[in-house]
């Protein structure tokens, strides 16, 4: 009986044995992480609460130090004067109501708690331009043993910036992030610079934008709803725009037709392409400024410096082409065109010429042009004297063949006649010698008449040569008066072709003098003034 009695307790020891050792194993497994029993004693155990400042004492402000890295510029939008940014925010602050011994938590330093846990400063970007409906991305926040909490959320800023493109595309933009505590005042909240500069080591350099200045300023404003102090950090950021596309794709094609412009002048009048030139550039300066109008920002409160070198350029492209016509007028004029007047000759042919370097107009003479016209006369009227003087010698010599040719038939008659008339008279009652001398008298009747209707016909013929010899002159006048006003108009016609070509030169450079001012004072004076020669990122 003892023995069984003896074993029952042994049984009833070893299980209990068991028992406790199962209960002691299981309470063993169960234990808390060291991370969930620290926050079960902050969050649990000490109710923490999340919407109250972190300090005891309710007279004690909240230092909270603010940085800012900066980590790409993804857009600036000058129509609508926005930046758009890509940064992180770090801050940093100290909450009295967590801290614990690294010992009790098995050295347990630094512990990551979701934000939403913890009391975060009401930190805002005041010049926001997004729908304030995204918040800050919920990371967790560092927390140290000592009551520092490091909370450092990535965000993607978009603010407004007051953009000035009075010198686009060197222009440079100066865009402030002001960051503050939206209802807590100094007094509560008291917000510091961690750095002096904004951190850029893990910067992302942009295409179009080059970051030249970044610096950290804290500024305290008292604004009028309450006579509180509000401090805020403000990040001031100066980005310098690349300008090699620009210069590229809208300076140098727009400079080079302004040099098509001035080369219209040098294009000579007779070539018939001068005012097809000058309308064609100034049709492309058309076509290039609805082109750049899509790259330039849309706005009316500033005027870019490129759409005024576009404007200007447009503007001497038009003058050129009503220049053009009027140098075309100059040269091609009408056939009736009146002589240049005395002032014209004077300046334009004289001293205009010689300013412009035009070696190819010739400097007429008033008095050389005067003794030319004299001589010419004198040498038409003693040409004519002398046709005159051939012509009456011609029909002298005719007159005199007649004349000779008649004497000596006369002559030859005549002496027929005197053997005729020496025959012996002694047969005059000879029948044969009375019919001798009636023939010769017969002959000596017939001859006379002849004579007389020879010189009568020669007398007509001279006076119908001395007539048509008349009217030869006078139609030799007339052709000679004609030669003359022919050779007065073509040197009317080119004494204007002459100032035609003059003040085409003049034209020439006086555009190209223009061009390059206007190109050296826009593009290249007036930005030196603005642009910025620091290296940036």
């Amino acid at each position: 009986m003892a023995q069984v009695e003896c074993s029952r307790a042994f049984r009833i020891v070893v299980g209990g044995y068991w028992f406790l050792t199962s209960v002691y194993t299981v309470l063993s497994s169960g234990r808390l992480p060291d991370e969930q029993a620290l926050m079960h004693r902050l969050f649990n155990d000490q109710q923490y609460d999340n919407s109250v400042r972190p300090v005891f004492n309710s007279s004690e402000n909240v230092e909270v130090q603010f940085g800012f890295t900066l980590i790409q510029v993804m857009d600036m939008d000058e129509k609508n004067q926005l930046v758009i940014l890509n940064a992180w925010l770090e801050m940093i602050w100290h909450d009295e109501r967590i801290s614990w011994r690294k010992e009790d938590y098995n050295g347990l330093e630094v512990v990551r708690l979701p934000a939403r846990l913890l009391w975060l400063p009401d930190i805002v970007l005041y010049n926001n331009a997004d729908d304030y409906t995204s918040g800050f991305m919920p990371i967790n926040a560092m927390v140290h043993y000592d009551g520092t909490v490091s909370w450092a959320p990535p965000v993607r800023l978009k603010s407004s910036c007051k953009v000035d493109i009075t010198y686009f595309p060197f222009d440079h933009q100066v865009c402030k992030l002001k960051f503050g505590s939206w209802t807590y005042d100094k007094a509560q909240v008291d917000m510091v610079n961690k750095t002096g500069d904004v951190e850029v080591s893990a910067y992302v350099t942009n295409g179009e934008w080059m970051l030249s200045r970044y610096r950290i300023v804290r500024n305290e404003v008292v604004y009028p709803i309450s006579p509180a102090i509000y401090p805020d950090v403000t990040v001031i950021l100066t980005i310098q725009r690349r300008i090699l596309y620009y210069v590229l794709n809208i300076l140098f094609p727009c400079f080079w037709l302004n040099i098509l412009s001035v080369l219209t002048f040098c294009l000579p009048p007779d070539a018939g392409e001068k005012i097809t030139l000058s309308i064609t550039v100034l049709l492309s300066y058309s076509v290039f400024m609805l082109l750049v109008a899509e790259s330039m920002p849309p706005t009316s409160e500033f005027v870019p410096l490129i759409g005024i070198y576009l404007t200007v350029s447009m503007a001497v492209a038009s003058v050129s082409v009503i220049l053009t016509v009027v140098v075309l007028k100059l040269h091609h004029c009408s056939p009736n065109q009146q002589k240049i007047p005395g002032w014209v000759r004077h300046f334009v042919l004289g001293h205009l010429a010689k300013i412009v370097r035009c070696a190819c107009v010739k400097v007429p003479c008033k008095r050389r042009a005067t003794i030319k016209k004299q001589i010419r006369e004198k040498e038409n009227e003693e040409e004519l004297r002398e046709l005159q003087t051939k012509l009456l010698n011609q029909m002298d010599t005719q007159a005199s063949r007649g004349s000779s040719c008649s004497s000596s038939k006369f002559a030859i008659e005549n002496g027929t006649k005197t053997r005729i008339g020496r025959l012996p008279h002694s047969s005059k009652t000879d029948l044969n010698g009375s019919k001798v001398n009636m023939n010769s008298q017969d002959i000596s009747v017939s001859n006379r008449s002849s004579l007389l209707e020879e010189d009568l016909t020669s007398n007509l013929k001279r006076e119908g040569s001395l007539a048509t010899m008349e009217e030869i002159l006078r139609c030799l006048k007339v052709l000679v008066v004609k030669s003359d006003a022919e050779d007065a108009e073509t040197e009317v016609v080119d004494e204007w072709k002459q100032v035609a070509l003059v003040v085409d030169r003049l034209f020439f450079w006086m555009f190209m003098f223009i061009t390059i001012v206007s190109s050296i004072i826009i593009l290249v004076i007036v930005p030196s003034f603005k642009f910025i020669s620091d290296d940036g990122l």
